[in-house]
């Protein structure tokens, strides 16, 4: 037999039986298998670093007896009529004392242009308040105290190239903060050095 003609009859065969593939969606099944695989296998991935964030900020609350301990992110939330990206930020975790509101619930999607001095503070390490009434900007002191905030800090998270990816923040309500950091001065102090190394633990989870 012709080997031509064996070869054109089996190369029909095989565009056949793929053809017959495509038509029965077999391909696609693939396809969508290995996205679900992909994309379980990503959400798993997540699930873990979330819990360990969880875990973390428990631990975090724990140490420094505080009533509310959060991390804010910043995202792009959407686009202005200009095209020009909306910088937004949200909180994204957060562990809280039994009774108190989440701040969470309230702040997501939060236009940065409306905390600007916020966000400066806490890069400059100069968010550590013991005594919240002595907050210099009236809007983050109201909103501060209306969550019943009597002391705050907060903290810049980086990397470990030190591009910023989100702010660790404190809440004291009701707590009594340690003894170590009971004056205002040791609180200042201690507080800006180890509340820095206790975000910047966090930025490969987050």
């Amino acid at each position: 037999m012709d080997f031509g003609v064996v070869l054109q009859a089996l190369i029909t065969s095989i565009a056949s039986v793929i053809v017959a593939l495509i038509g029965a969606g077999y391909f696609k099944r693939y396809t969508d298998r290995q996205k679900e695989t992909f994309s379980k296998s990503k959400l798993m991935e997540q699930i873990r670093k979330d819990e360990i964030v969880h875990l973390a900020l428990r631990d975090l609350r724990r140490k420094y007896n505080c009533d509310r301990i959060y991390i804010w992110q910043f995202h792009n939330g959407g686009n202005f009529y200009t095209s020009a990206p909306m910088q937004k930020t949200s909180v994204t975790y957060e562990r809280c004392s039994d009774g108190l509101e989440r701040k969470s619930e309230r702040f997501q999607n939060t236009i940065i242009s409306t905390i600007t001095s916020y966000i400066k503070d806490v890069l400059n390490l100069e968010m550590f308040y013991y005594e919240v009434k002595d907050m210099p900007d009236i809007a983050i002191r109201s909103v501060c105290q209306s969550y019943g905030s009597q002391s705050h800090a907060g903290a810049p998270i980086y990397d470990d190239k030190e591009h910023l990816v989100g702010i660790l923040s404190m809440d004291w309500v009701f707590s009594e903060i340690p003894e170590e950091f009971i004056t205002e001065e040791d609180f200042n102090t201690h507080m800006i050095d180890e509340l820095s190394k206790e975000a910047k633990s966090l930025a490969n989870y987050i």
